[in-house]
């Protein structure tokens, strides 16, 4: 993600700034431009070593720099545990749950991104822990998302991940193992979506929709996303019949049916 969230930055620069610099390293860590962010949030800390906002965006920083370092990893845990202000707390559980993902930490991933998703009033953190919380459940169903009114929250913000925000949210390490068989359903989908769906409208009355679906089945297990795709499309009439796990959508009711519901014989298979 070459991005952090932006509003959220502005918002604390704007509450809690220590003067120009740090404003200016807010502004251009919004823009990515990471080194020059990082130099001046550490002009700020020479002179402010607690400044919350500048400890933020230099472990941020940081991180977006290179490796993980545990200078970095120590100030975003310090951040996250309550110490600083909301926004700057919420905004470093999701930095650091990002991390922990990454490192394969999956039970402190989830912690830390329904922290961030749980507590911040920032739009634009709310959609991206959000986002990042449901691939994390998606790579490891079962095991992450377990309350339902969260599932159903979850559900509900889904139509407003943008495919951008989706690879945005998802760590590099992550991104790296996605499949390469999982590319005939994302160009079936683009095709789809670019070609057919203008004309055609949203029909999906299940959420995720059947093309979301369909690219996660992908992602998740390759060639078996055709047949798990067709047995979605199957069994559509009679989910939106039995009327179960409603979830309030900005045009209509829908009604939850993830993937992680019906393929866990696969999850079983792989084991």
């Amino acid at each position: 993600m070459r991005r952090i969230a932006v509003n959220c930055l502005l918002l604390c620069a704007g509450a809690l700034s220590a003067g120009a610099q740090l404003e200016l390293a807010a502004d251009l860590c919004a823009e990515g431009q990471w080194l020059a962010g990082r130099r001046e949030a550490q002009r700020v800390l020479t002179a402010d070593p607690q400044q919350p906002l500048a400890r933020l965006l230099a472990a941020t920083a940081g991180l977006r720099l290179g490796p993980p370092q545990p200078a970095h990893l120590a100030a975003l845990q310090q951040l996250a545990d309550g110490t600083a202000p909301a926004e700057i707390s919420a905004l470093a559980a999701y930095e650091l749950g990002r991390v922990r993902w990454q490192q394969g930490n999956v039970s402190n991933a989830c912690d830390l991104l329904q922290r961030a998703f749980r507590t911040t009033q920032a739009t634009d953190l709310f959609l991206r822990s959000g986002c990042a919380l449901r691939l994390l459940a998606d790579d490891f169903p079962g095991r992450v998302v377990q309350d339902l009114t969260l599932i159903r929250l979850l559900a509900t913000c889904a139509p407003l991940w943008t495919p951008e925000l989706r690879r945005e949210c998802r760590p590099v390490a992550a991104q790296a193992k996605t499949r390469l068989t999982a590319k005939p359903a994302a160009w079936i989908v683009a095709l789809y979506r670019s070609q057919l769906r203008p004309a055609l409208g949203s029909r999906c009355s299940l959420t995720p929709s059947c093309s979301e679906y369909f690219l996660e089945a992908g992602r998740q297990h390759g060639w078996l996303a055709f047949p798990l795709a067709a047995d979605r499309l199957v069994r559509e009439p009679s989910e939106v019949r039995a009327q179960e796990h409603p979830v309030s959508a900005t045009d209509k009711t829908r009604y939850a049916d993830p993937l992680a519901d019906h393929d866990g014989w696969l999850k079983g298979k792989k084991k």
